[in-house]
């Protein structure tokens, strides 16, 4: 039986630097610390996140959120509504919410106020607020993406053990789609689990499977990472149930086996990433399923701006799966989104040259992108 720790914040909400340019999150929220889910490949296990030691039996529930969010946006003076990630360290809708109900006071302030919202779940009890998900989405922007590593059971119970199957996570999917019409929602194939999900048949299989549902996207991104305590933790796990897959990974990771701490790759070797997102690319244009999620844009002198970042953005997605340059044109497009006046305005001065990035064919490109916008517009 887990154990529930109640504690008091010192704050809910976090902002971000920089626009995250895989979710469009602006600003992020965890109302729990800790998964009961328990999923063995967690990147949150490691040390980077700070979480319980004991990852799926100690959940640390954070108490009072709902007038801490509700005071913190109406006493911000930095804050303009923009997307709020839920969950995107461990699942908002994992069993300890039907007990403390954190995610959904949550979603009621930032209805209230009037704010984006981009969901990752694994769990059929976001199913329970899609009235709510449905009036976010009427007012401003409403993304719910379902995690869903692969479509066998077998495999799933070993990596996700006490997460809903594949076969419930899909029916989630079907019914946003049926139930919240307004609501964007697809599947993230994130991570890509090597050896034990990479096997090309399995992959199409899961897209075939999303594209029935209807979905919106299926978007992907790297293979699973391995650090610290979270590469011991799921190697150990690995090495007991597969341990013919448990060598494989020892080439793939270039970790030395049964030493006493990890010691190998952060991620596989490129050649390995880039054959398996061409092979991605290829699913998604062959399924017909959007590998990026459409962004919320906006309706005040932030528009173009976000309009125009999400173009660049896209395409530093795909040269990151593919391995090719990318951080120039990443970096140009956060320096516009994080503009404080419109890039008209800026574009009027002669002054495009001055954000720092945007220089040769990047300042030649937005230029064009603003006269197409211009006759969009017109």
């Amino acid at each position: 039986m887990p154990k529930f720790i109640e504690k008091q914040y010192k704050s809910i909400i976090n902002k971000n630097k920089i626009i995250d340019h895989w979710f469009w999150t602006r600003y992020s929220i965890n109302p729990y610390n800790g998964c009961q889910f328990g999923c063995i490949y967690c990147d949150a296990r490691s040390d980077h996140y700070h979480m319980p030691e004991d990852f799926e039996n100690e959940i640390l529930v954070k108490t009072n959120v709902g007038p801490m969010l509700d005071q913190r946006i109406s006493r911000a003076r930095t804050f303009l509504p923009d997307v709020v990630g839920i969950g995107g360290v461990t699942d908002s809708y994992q069993p300890a919410e039907k007990k403390f109900g954190n995610t959904r006071a949550i979603l009621e302030v930032l209805a209230k106020h009037r704010y984006p919202v981009h969901l990752i779940t694994k769990s059929t009890l976001v199913l329970r607020d899609l009235p709510l998900l449905e009036e976010i989405a009427q007012q401003t922007w409403c993304t719910v993406s379902v995690t869903i590593t692969t479509t066998d059971l077998e495999k799933s119970i070993l990596l996700e053990k006490f997460a809903p199957s594949p076969a419930k996570r899909l029916d989630v999917l079907r019914q946003i789609k049926a139930e919240a019409p307004h609501v964007q929602t697809g599947a993230l194939l994130i991570p890509l689990i090597p050896v034990l999900c990479d096997d090309p048949v399995e992959v199409e299989a899961l897209f075939t499977a999303v594209k029935q549902t209807n979905a919106d996207y299926l978007m992907f991104g790297g293979a699973m990472t391995l650090r610290n305590r979270q590469a011991d933790w799921f190697l150990q796990q690995l090495q007991h149930a597969r341990p013919d897959v448990y060598e494989q990974y020892a080439g793939l990771y270039e970790f030395t086996p049964d030493a006493r701490t990890y010691d190998g790759r952060y991620v596989p070797a490129n050649e390995y990433m880039q054959a398996q997102h061409k092979h991605l690319f290829a699913l998604s244009q062959k399924h017909q399923l959007p590998h990026r999620i459409k962004r919320y844009i906006p309706d005040d002198w932030r528009k173009t701006n976000y309009r125009i970042a999400e173009r660049m953005l896209n395409v530093v997605f795909e040269r990151q799966m593919l391995g090719q340059s990318w951080e120039t044109l990443f970096w140009a497009a956060q320096n516009i989104q994080n503009l404080k006046e419109p890039l008209e305005a800026v574009a009027d001065r002669g002054e495009l040259g001055r954000i720092k990035n945007v220089r040769g064919h990047i300042k030649t490109r937005i230029e064009k992108i603003l006269d197409e916008i211009d006759r969009e517009d017109a």
